[in-house]
């Protein structure tokens, strides 16, 4: 399970994207999965420059695949208030889904989590599970019935 309970952070009070991967980037290096921030910081704003990580329905799903990682992870964040993201339906985002996946060798583990997430994302029920869940125990319980990949790192 790549979402471990102590990735999830609810009801969080960013206000644009530098300031959620800079936390995104602070978290991937206190979990153990990179050494360098400001490295990471960057990796997320070359991806995001190239078109934005912003899906449908107020998710977005910044994502890292760099030499940078040494080890895969997710992070949820469900912001208090949405903030602009450049979204494909125009809507600003409140869920963020940030990947960070290892370069070598994990073409095929990013593919996979992104491809899990996105055929949850689609679904109702997920969703409303997202927005409504009281606490981060409450969610990640269901996010471990509801994502897994093989061949996690």
């Amino acid at each position: 399970m790549l979402i471990a309970r102590q990735n999830i952070f609810l009801n969080q009070t960013f206000s644009n994207k530098k300031e959620i991967f800079q936390f995104l980037a602070r978290h991937a290096v206190a979990q153990g999965w990179a050494t360098d921030a400001d490295k990471i910081e960057a990796d997320f704003w070359a991806r995001e420059n190239q078109y934005s990580t912003g899906f449908e329905n107020q998710i977005a799903i910044p994502h890292a695949k760099t030499a940078n990682v040494a080890r895969a992870g997710v992070i949820l964040i469900r912001l208090r208030q949405p903030i602009d993201w450049e979204s494909l339906d125009a809507l600003p985002v409140q869920i963020i889904f940030g990947l960070l996946v290892p370069e070598s060798g994990a073409k095929v583990l990013h593919l996979k989590i992104i491809n899990s997430l996105a055929s949850q994302i689609v679904d109702d029920e997920f969703r409303e599970k997202l927005f409504a869940a009281k606490d981060e125990e409450e969610l990640f319980q269901f996010m471990q019935l509801r994502i897994s990949v093989q061949g996690e790192a």
